[in-house]
């Protein structure tokens, strides 16, 4: 019977081996997996933070853009409210009387704000009252041009014309408008023509000043540099640095009063 235990005990050992064996397995497939859930882990935890940055991202994004579409909002508000004011001015200057004008003009010279010497263009853009004499017609307050007065400061009777002169670049015109008392250029530019409306006329027809000056500065200015173009090309020079003065004749007015018909609102 010896033999029969050794055989058992042997296989006995061998079984406790095999099964040793697997239990290692094991132990290493738990360690395997112990490792790939940490990596895991970092993984999540990495792709959450990511998450969490993409999501303030497009937070701040949303909120930027809503801010902009704001200011943009802003800004198209204040445009339209100046818009209405003007169309409104527009409506009803028909309708206002001689003596409304009366009071506007009398309450600027006891402030000494008239006639209108700063900033020009912007308080005949936004002022109500100003707008309210600027697109005024009646018999006492015609917008037709008269002379420029002399003066010991100011001898030739010349000053910029207030719709097209900016900085260096001016046209010097010896006309204004009788009620406005603003100068302005009576004939087209040279490179306008004649058919365009002047600058007098345009004053006192167009809704938007500030656009308007705009343009009529880029025309001075461009017709200006490609005058400048052509005499260099040619290799001459002019006396006057290519400078235009609107000076005029005394068919001026004449014009401008088929011009107040052609404009009239």
């Amino acid at each position: 019977p010896a033999p029969n235990n050794d055989a058992g005990i042997m296989a006995m050992n061998h079984s406790l081996q095999m099964l040793l064996g697997g239990v290692q397995q094991l132990q290493a497939g738990q360690s395997h997996s112990n490792e790939l859930m940490q990596k895991l882990q970092k993984t999540v935890l990495t792709s959450r933070a990511m998450i969490n940055e993409l999501v303030v991202a497009n937070n701040e994004l949303r909120e930027e853009l809503i801010r902009i579409k704001q200011a943009y909002q802003c800004d198209m508000c204040k445009k339209k409210e100046a818009a209405t004011v003007v169309r409104h001015m527009v409506s009803v200057a028909g309708q206002t009387p001689d003596t409304e004008i009366d009071q506007i003009i009398e309450a600027r010279k006891s402030k000494g704000t008239w006639p209108v010497k700063h900033a020009t263009l912007n308080c005949f853009s936004v002022q109500q009252d100003l707008i309210k004499v600027r697109f005024h017609h009646s018999e006492k307050y015609q917008h037709i041009p008269i002379r420029i007065p002399k003066t010991e400061k100011n001898k030739d009777g010349t000053k910029p014309c207030k719709l097209c002169s900016e900085g260096k670049i001016r046209r010097k015109t010896t006309w204004m408008c009788a009620t406005c008392e603003v100068p302005l250029c009576t004939r087209p530019l040279m490179d306008e023509d004649g058919s365009s409306l002047t600058h007098h006329a345009r004053w006192h027809s167009t809704r938007d000043l500030i656009a308007e000056h705009k343009k009529c500065h880029e025309n001075l200015r461009d017709g200006r540099e490609s005058r400048k173009r052509a005499r260099e090309s040619l290799g001459g020079e002019d006396e006057n640095g290519g400078a235009e003065v609107d000076e005029g004749g005394d068919e001026v007015a004449d014009i401008a009063k088929s011009e107040e018909q052609r404009v009239e609102v």
